[in-house]
């Protein structure tokens, strides 16, 4: 499981990140400033789940490899 701490880290960053840009759009003098952080959210959520495949198939194999050792008994 800890292939997966930092993908899911940067996705929940990228949550977090999406809610201050939403904060930040109340008012016209923040636009530009609500443009950014929305594309740096975007940025990380891509990153994010770019970092969560390979982290996955990673679990997945490992996983998988302990399944065929328990089933297989060694002699």
């Amino acid at each position: 499981m800890k292939p997966l701490v930092w993908p899911v880290a940067v996705l929940i960053a990228s949550g977090f990140t999406a809610l201050v840009a939403e904060a930040t759009v109340r008012s016209v003098e923040t636009v530009t400033l609500y443009g950014l952080i929305k594309m740096t959210s975007d940025l990380l959520l891509v990153i994010g789940l770019i970092w969560l495949i390979p982290a996955l198939v990673q679990v997945a194999r490992r996983a998988g490899q302990r399944f065929v050792r328990q089933v297989r008994p060694r002699v």
